[in-house]
């Protein structure tokens, strides 16, 4: 995958993410005309932060679109086997995942 799609900031307890332009590669090929986040790279994102290797998604919802040059607040938490993981845009919740590890 090409680099530099997304800048990931520590923020006491969640991250920051940082989303490329509009120019980045997977933005061009998703959609020409209206590039969006690929549902795919959220998961992507929480592996990444948390270094964390996904085996079940419990549950995802995507409640709206993340766009080039977004900000990106993540919160993830845990309560037993699962981790919860909450994209929201100015205080508005964009995608809400439940996943287990390995």
């Amino acid at each position: 995958m090409d680099t530099n799609l997304y800048i990931i900031e520590k923020h006491s307890d969640n991250f920051r993410i940082l989303l490329s332009s509009k120019e980045h590669s997977l933005f061009k090929a998703h959609f020409e005309g209206n590039p969006i986040l690929p549902g795919f790279i959220f998961f992507h994102i929480c592996e990444d932060v948390m270094r964390h290797k996904i085996v079940e998604v419990v549950r995802a919802k995507f409640i709206t679109f993340a766009k080039p040059n977004d900000v990106l607040e993540l919160c993830i938490t845990q309560k037993e086997d699962n981790f919860y993981a909450v994209f929201t845009r100015e205080d508005k919740k964009i995608c809400i995942i439940t996943y287990k590890i390995n």
